[in-house]
């Protein structure tokens, strides 16, 4: 009965935007009828959404999808029926929203665009000068430089875990800066560079908004990318904002040559700015490339179909990504002797999921099967490492450990309990591993989509939200001063250039970012179900255009294998190009007044 009386529980926001959905719904129910053949992309939207909904709901409330008892089963499958519908007629009340709407060219200036963008960001920004490295920006310097511990008798060596690329750009641009004026300087000429290549692609962005849909949407997009939100990431030194930039760029050439509508030739220029935003992309993250490859692929295969002949130019931009990707990781990488990163990194999905298993029910794996799992992951462990919502602790039982995010797994290192790179030995230990996951997928079902959902309910659900306030941004880094083993030799030199006085309230964000509709739009969740609507829109339009749900969706799904639940970060890159998939939506139905 407890379970039942959870299920009724509502938090206040979700009763006021569940309030807001239902009145435009039954405004606009009153005279359309959404049960027509030709809405069946829609359906599958609503169906989809409302599956998702309800149990990621069902799992964060009450832990079990509620499909046990008579009375909980009849709850859920009213539940996913009415949301199945109410769902569905928002998918079709925003697909005649969007049949209505109507593109006015604006054209504005580009460069006053990067003016108002550095202009914006730096007055929000500018108490954490010259910069301030988190924990991941810490450990680059620490590669780059070979640091080495003289506490732990431990010198730092180059690994993938965070791309090597990454961190040589930002260790020289460092080593240059503190050249001309000290560490300080070092590190503001990280910020310097991240300012502008940030704001050059950011208003490219906005510009093109401002083209293809109109005045009013690029002011959008500005205040969107003028606002903390993405503001406090130019500040913040590690790989990070530099790849949210360059997957912007990326998908920015990859939307401007779908809308071309294969009438007219890309420009030599756009080709190169495609392939030099692809490479840049896959080398300031390891899973960049995945999304390149695929996208670059299906963009190869719309182009013959568009042209009715094989497209040698697209071909020549996959084999050229191709070539610099395998010359990169297969060559150049090795002949560095940098470190692969863990493979333990991105399996913490079947890792939970097989985990849970061993946990809840060891009997129905064999002792030989068990004896493959204890060596990836010690099974007397299992218990006080697993969190389905945080895998850190579960990832760091694997044998080998590129995360080093301890002294004492330092020490592990050191002691050879842990491998710093995996030998033959273990790549056919985790193959075998990865064989019984598979396996055990068919005996437990349940439980591994109940550690899917709820290991991912935040990027899932839009109402589900526990880091509402800070939404990932840091505004300082002060717990940097007990970690000695993240320390580079010139820690001490660090300095803020501005008085304590003026971060006093430098998380005065978090107040914006709890506002009710802010609140969802920023919430992971919500970038997932505008792909998944436009998947159905573009599907209903029967428009080629649906091929942009490709990187999108991609850099969506990614932080699906990712082992923090909600993980602001994980899902920043789809939020960066949502602008573009709504401009492309707009798009489908065009309707130009010039």
């Amino acid at each position: 009965m407890e379970n039942i009386n959870n299920r009724f529980f509502v938090s206040p926001e979700s009763s006021l935007l569940s309030a807001f959905i239902l009145f435009c719904l039954f405004l606009f129910t009153k005279n359309n009828n959404v049960f027509v053949r030709k809405f069946w992309p829609f359906w599958c939207f609503g169906i989809a959404a409302s599956v998702i909904y309800v149990l990621t709901q069902s799992f964060s409330i009450n832990g079990s999808a509620n499909f046990s008892g008579k009375l909980n089963v009849l709850i859920t499958t009213i539940a996913i029926v009415g949301f199945a519908y109410v769902f569905t007629s928002l998918g079709v009340y925003l697909s005649n929203l969007l049949d209505s709407l109507k593109i006015k060219q604006w054209h504005v200036k580009y460069w006053h665009i990067v003016s108002i963008l550095l202009i914006f960001w730096i007055v929000q920004i500018f108490p954490l000068f010259p910069g301030m490295v988190s924990w991941d920006g810490y450990r680059q310097f620490l590669e780059f430089f070979h640091t080495h511990i003289a506490s732990l008798n431990f010198t730092y060596y180059p690994t993938n875990h965070h791309p090597w690329a990454a961190t040589l750009v930002l260790g020289m641009i460092f080593s240059f800066g503190k050249y001309l004026g000290g560490t300080n300087f070092g590190l503001f000429s990280i910020v310097i560079v991240q300012l502008v290549a940030s704001s050059l692609i950011y208003a490219k962005i906005i510009q093109f908004v401002g083209e293809k849909w109109g005045k009013l949407p690029s002011i959008v997009a500005l205040v969107f990318y003028a606002s903390p939100f993405v503001a406090f990431w130019q500040v913040n030194i590690e790989k990070t904002p530099l790849f949210l930039a360059f997957t912007s760029w990326f998908v920015f050439c990859f939307v401007k040559i779908l809308l071309s509508d294969g009438k007219e030739e890309a420009s030599n220029f756009l080709i190169i700015n495609l392939i030099i935003s692809a490479i840049l992309m896959s080398m300031f993250r390891n899973d960049g490339a995945y999304v390149v490859i695929l996208s670059l692929f299906v963009l190869f295969i719309l182009k013959i179909i568009q042209n009715k002949t094989f497209s040698y130019k697209y071909l020549a931009i996959l084999c050229t990504f191709l070539l610099v990707d395998v010359g990169w990781n297969k060559v150049a990488l090795p002949m560095m002797n940098v470190v692969p990163g863990s493979t333990g990194e991105t399996i913490t999905m079947p890792m939970r999921q097989l985990s849970k298993v061993v946990i809840n029910d060891p009997d129905s794996l064999s002792e030989k099967d068990l004896k493959i799992v204890n060596r990836i992951t010690p099974v007397k462990e299992l218990s006080s490492h697993f969190n389905v919502n945080n895998a850190d602790d579960l990832k760091s039982l694997y044998p080998v450990d590129s995360f080093l995010r301890s002294p004492y797994e330092i020490k592990q290192i050191q002691d050879g309990q842990l491998k710093k790179e995996a030998t033959p030995r273990i790549k056919n230990e985790t193959n075998q591993y990865l064989k019984i996951w598979f396996i055990q997928f068919f005996k437990h079902p349940k439980e591994y989509i109940n550690v899917f959902l709820t290991g991912n309910s935040q990027f899932l659900n839009p109402i589900l939200d526990s880091d509402s306030g800070s939404r990932g941004i840091m505004y300082g880094n002060d717990y940097m001063k007990n970690n000695t083993f993240l320390q580079p030799e010139w820690y001490h030199q660090v300095h803020y250039w501005f008085s304590d006085n003026s971060r006093k309230n430098i998380s005065w964000p978090n107040v914006i970012f709890k506002l009710p509709i802010i609140r969802t739009i920023l919430q992971p969740g919500f970038v997932l179900w505008l792909i998944l609507f436009s998947f159905s829109y573009f599907i209903y339009k029967r428009s080629y255009l649906v091929v942009i749900c490709i990187p999108v969706g991609l850099l969506a799904f990614v932080a699906l294998l990712s082992p923090v639940n909600g993980y602001e970060r994980y899902m920043l890159p789809a939020m960066l190009v949502a602008p573009l998939l709504l401009t492309v939506l707009v798009n489908v139905s065009l309707k130009k007044i010039e």
